[in-house]
């Protein structure tokens, strides 16, 4: 035997606090004869005795005693691993990161978390947010990517797609601006923004894609003049009068901008992705989220 198995070290800390041979079998539930073999092949690796028999028992060697010693601790380490095993499995503790698009992030994933966490007190949750790309980029360390418009073709080994809900896209205004004034809610056209000064976001984005996609449909090829990194810098390019910008609609418009529909409809679809075996953590949060959106 070229290396110890670790069942034996467990074997000797049973019939060393025992101080018998039969009775570690009846405690071990297995038979005598077993107990001596796994014995003895323990003594063949030591190449020393471990105990000296007595009437009807045995006493540790020094080296037995010594044994013993790391055989404890080695009970204690597998105890903690079945401990951490099952807190795990329970999600009473672990860990569980998401990785997002800024429109997953405002609109579906803070409220998740916050039942998650109510559920799973012990899990520690990370987000981070930016645009779909970058979650895309992410998939292989996180454990849930949260992505616009994003279902991967089938050639995409191990990686499973799950589209959460389809909304549309709508223009962000300053109340001021001229394409405001008309009634509420009366779509604005995509050949309105031909020559209005748009505010995008940076490439990469879910909504930017999207929109950009809408107007090569529509032949127009729309001014890319200011382009801002994030949809809290593209709010304030607006309410500053830089130009117009898009926004989902499930978005919280601040009290001094607006939005409005536009026409015809820009779909948007949020998606999560993940890579099979998706972790236990994974499974639970997207159960409580698809719970929250029922």
């Amino acid at each position: 035997m070229a290396t110890l198995d670790p069942q034996l070290l467990s074997t000797w800390a049973v019939v060393a606090r025992m101080g018998s041979i039969n009775a570690a079998a009846e405690a071990l539930h297995v038979t005598q004869p077993a107990v001596s073999n796994q014995l003895r092949r323990l003594h063949d690796w030591m190449g020393e005795p471990l105990y000296r028999r007595h009437g009807r028992g045995i006493t540790p060697t020094p080296l037995g005693t010594q044994l013993l010693r790391l055989a404890l601790q080695l009970d204690a380490v597998l105890v903690d691993a079945e401990a951490l095993r099952s807190d795990i499995q329970g999600l009473i503790q672990g860990s569980l990161l998401l990785v997002a698009s800024q429109t997953n992030a405002e609109s579906l994933l803070l409220r998740a978390v916050a039942l998650f966490q109510k559920r799973y007190p012990a899990v520690a949750v990370r987000l981070q947010s930016g645009n779909s790309e970058e979650a895309r980029r992410r998939l292989d360390v996180a454990d849930l990517a949260f992505v616009e418009d994003a279902i991967l073709p089938d050639r995409t080994h191990g990686v499973t797609a799950k589209i959460l809900l389809e909304t549309d896209i709508r223009i962000l205004l300053n109340p001021a601006h001229p394409l405001n004034d008309r009634p509420p809610e009366e779509s604005v056209t995509l050949s309105e923004l031909g020559t209005v000064p748009i505010v995008w976001r940076e490439p990469g984005s879910g909504t930017r894609e999207r929109v950009e996609a809408a107007f090569r449909a529509a032949g127009i090829e729309p001014e890319i003049r200011y382009e801002f990194s994030g949809s809290t810098a593209v709010r304030e390019a607006v309410r500053c009068g830089l130009g117009v910008g898009f926004v989902s609609a499930l978005a919280t418009v601040p009290p001094d901008l607006c939005s409005r529909p536009l026409a015809p409809r820009i779909v948007q679809v949020l998606s999560v992705i993940y890579q099979e075996p998706v972790s236990r953590a994974g499974a639970a949060f997207l159960e409580v989220l698809e719970e929250m959106m029922a």
